[in-house]
């Protein structure tokens, strides 16, 4: 199969999303949240140690703290006590003496090794059966892992389950991170109702993207602030845009962005200043995507505009938002594409890449193109793990063929 060409002036979505991704920068504001809320967020600071780690020469084995000179020197030693983790150690030595110890307990003052219960013959005296040790032997020293003040972990580091770890070992109990960018969503259309609208007439449509939106808005690193639907009137458009811009990082429209004469949001954009970055692109669904900056007295916000149809609304929403926001936080713009091979032969489209709602089968790696009924049909993507990126063609694509597949942000 020979890739056609696409005929469009608009940019293929890999051109398109560099010319977004070129004009956006990382949030600069840092916020403080709980450890236990940190996990998957980017360290705005850089973590310092508070102490000695470890904080005390502690004992890495069970066994018997001594002195390692002695070992050799004398054929039984004394035992005088037991340190167990979490007590002082303030057992005082002797030549000749050993101390029964616990892995983690801290070595007595005189101590400088132990000899771990597999080369004694636990007896009281004891008896060993090496002839000699090295000076801290089996014990793990005071600040080998780091020194007070030593950076732990440094900024931009995003948050795995061992940061975690490192973070309560050293107390930061609240931890400074990239602010999530404020996100509002602002749906249009006379035609739409509330999803919860008992009661519907035939020309009418319940909301089913404000849902979903406010889904994938957190999935994908942001933090959900107003969400309004909004009529077909240019005066209450352009007023709840201007709210939405002063009060939040990126504005999410959808729908009203077409050439049709009660789309209003074309009129509220040039009223509110907001500069284009991208206008169209050559995919299917998703053709008439727009991302804009508008003018704000601290940083500008992004004002990403989605088609209306609620298929276009969640793959454009993964292909743009997803990186947009993720760029925001400070994680980078990289989407986890993955390859799959073709289960079923697909049919592509013949002059724009086609981004298709796709079944995934993670354990033999194959995917299949669910059958395309348009970018209204959302029931259809009831079984879809993630998108499959379609060549531009005109001629179907074979099973077998290898395809750049993007799962759905909930599911990676």
């Amino acid at each position: 199969m020979k890739p056609a060409r696409s005929t469009s002036t608009l940019p293929l979505y890999e051109d398109a999303l560099r010319l977004v991704l070129e004009r956006i920068r990382p949030l600069n504001r840092m916020e403080e949240v709980r450890l236990s809320d940190a996990a998957g967020r980017v360290l705005a600071a850089d973590v310092r140690a508070d102490r000695d780690y470890p904080p005390f020469n502690r004992s890495a084995m069970d066994g018997y703290a001594l002195r390692a000179a002695d070992v050799g020197r004398y054929d039984s030693f004394e035992v005088v006590g037991m340190v167990a983790a979490g007590s002082a150690g303030n057992l005082s030595l002797q030549p000749g003496q050993a101390a029964r110890i616990a892995t983690g307990a801290p070595l007595p003052p005189d101590a400088d090794a132990v000899v771990p219960h597999e080369q004694s013959d636990r007896g009281e005296p004891v008896r060993f059966t090496i002839g000699a040790v090295e000076a801290w032997s089996s014990v793990h020293r005071r600040g080998a892992d780091a020194r007070a003040g030593e950076i732990v972990i440094g900024r931009g580091a995003i948050l795995g389950a061992q940061h975690l770890g490192i973070l309560a070992t050293v107390g930061c109990a609240n931890v400074p991170v990239v602010a999530r960018p404020r996100v509002a969503i602002l749906t249009s259309g006379d035609e739409v109702l509330p999803y919860d609208a008992p009661h519907l007439a035939d020309h009418q449509i319940r909301n089913s993207n404000q849902p979903m939106l406010a889904h994938v808005v957190p999935a994908m690193g942001g933090a959900l602030g107003t969400v309004t639907h909004l009529p077909d009137r240019a005066g209450e458009t352009t007023a709840s845009l201007r709210g939405a811009i002063e009060a939040h990082d990126v504005v999410i429209t959808v729908g009203g962005i077409s050439a049709g004469e009660r789309d209003c949001f074309h009129e509220a954009l040039a009223a509110c200043a907001v500069e284009t970055i991208l206008k169209g692109a050559s995919i299917q669904p998703g053709k008439p995507i727009f991302v804009g900056r508008a003018p704000r007295d601290d940083c500008p916000a992004l004002v990403v505009g989605l088609p209306g149809n609620p298929v276009s609304v969640l793959a454009t929403a993964h292909l743009f938002l997803w990186p947009i926001l993720r760029t925001l936080c400070g994680l980078g713009a990289h989407l986890p594409w993955t390859l799959a091979c073709l289960s079923k032969q697909a049919r592509p489209n013949a002059h724009r890449q086609a981004f298709r709602p796709s079944k995934w089968d993670r354990g033999t790696g194959g995917v299949e193109v669910l059958p395309w009924a348009g970018s209204g049909d959302l029931i259809h993507t009831r079984r879809a793990d993630g998108l499959c990126a379609l060549p531009i063609s005109d001629a179907p694509i074979p099973p077998g063929s290898m395809l750049r597949l993007l799962p759905w942000c909930w599911g990676k």
